[in-house]
């Protein structure tokens, strides 16, 4: 992963490998080699890599590119710990997966490897010609390694689970991503699961290391085609206002506007910082479509987003009217829950309130 987009910032540049090689003051067959991953970029000693980076830099390497570096290092971490041989007997606290709360776009990376797609920051670059021959696309796995991910995503799942002391953290992610399988096969043990724990939901008086815990279980499920545990957490786990925050101060997290990393889901129900909602507004929005498997969680964010951050979607007049126009296309369908559409009508007299109105609807 690293070395694949080691390979897109030199092109953002452009640099052929050869001419890189001479501003790193290294061989060409060095900089092929990190590239094609034979020699990963991540054992270059950690001075020598700040140093190529600030270089590139220089160069005129694309910031978005050099900024994921990092990200796409710790993917690398996740994906070699998964898929060696001996994982299923390595300590649950040896796993990376578990050490910190994933960003979306940390997740985006690990996923591209997985299923191919393209991760959202990178659709807003460039594509360098491509050359003949056969060049690769994609830092994507073999078919026998993406099996292997999602099948070691079941075995830390269920170890971390049957710890003395579980990992929540672990347990969560593994679920989160296997939901990402795209053959269905993780769909039966993650329901089995979620069975298993859904009667916490009507526990929940306020917030508890359990709660993103079964969120993500949910959420993994509703990817795999089965709304309703979602529509059902959304329903009876947001008792209180912690319930709330923690909602919004994930959410914030997930899309990058708390900037720094989280060792653990404990952020989550604090007083909400000192973050906008602009990007997570523009998140939103963007995923609020009739099929989209969190279609529910997104219109219950920005609910309760906009209720605690009056006249954002009047600051940003575009996303507003597009917010506008998607909650009038979900309000002429069937397609969302009673409890969404209640919270879509909400949206919609805000936004009017605000002196929002849509382009194409006209609602």
């Amino acid at each position: 992963m690293t070395g694949y987009l080691l390979k897109l910032v030199r092109e953002s540049v452009p640099l052929t490998q050869e001419q890189l090689a001479a501003h790193l003051d290294v061989d060409r067959v060095t900089v092929q080699s990190w590239e094609s991953g034979r020699r990963p970029f991540t054992a270059v000693p950690f001075g020598q890599a700040v140093a190529i980076r600030q270089r590139l830099g220089r160069l005129g390497a694309n910031t978005k590119l050099l900024a994921a570096l990092d990200d796409a290092a710790e993917a690398d971490l996740i994906l070699a710990a998964l898929l060696r041989d001996e994982a299923g007997r390595y300590p649950i606290a040896e796993q990376p997966l578990g050490w910190s709360v994933l960003t979306h776009r940390l997740t985006d990376l690990i996923l591209w490897s997985v299923l191919g797609q393209t991760p959202t920051f990178l659709r807003s670059i460039p594509t360098p010609h491509r050359r003949r021959g056969p060049v690769a696309t994609a830092p994507i796995l073999s078919a026998d390694e993406r099996r292997a991910f999602f099948a070691r995503l079941r075995m830390l799942a269920e170890r971390s689970a049957s710890e003395r002391e579980p990992d929540v953290l672990l347990h969560r992610q593994a679920c989160f991503l296997a939901g990402m399988d795209p053959t269905g096969a993780s769909a039966s043990w993650l329901a089995e699961g979620t069975t298993r724990t859904a009667r916490q939901i009507t526990r929940f008086h306020t917030w508890s290391p359990l709660w993103p815990d079964i969120r993500s279980m949910v959420t993994s499920l509703a990817n795999q085609g089965n709304p309703e545990p979602l529509r059902d957490f959304i329903e009876r786990a947001h008792p209180d206002d912690a319930c709330e925050r923690a909602a919004l101060n994930y959410s914030a997290y997930w899309v990058g506007e708390i900037p720094y990393r989280h060792r653990d889901d404990s952020f989550m129900p604090t007083a909400l910082g000192d973050w906008r909602g602009v990007v997570l507004l523009r998140h939103l929005v963007e995923r609020l479509t009739i099929g989209h498997p969190f279609v529910d969680l997104n219109v219950h964010n920005l609910w309760a987003l906009l209720m605690v951050r009056r006249g954002l979607a009047r600051d940003d007049v575009a996303t507003g009217q597009a917010l506008a126009d998607r909650c009038g296309t979900l309000l002429d369908g069937d397609e969302v829950s009673r409890q969404s559409r209640q919270e879509l009508t909400s949206i919609l007299y805000s936004l009017r309130a605000d002196g929002v109105t849509g382009t194409g609807t006209g609602r």
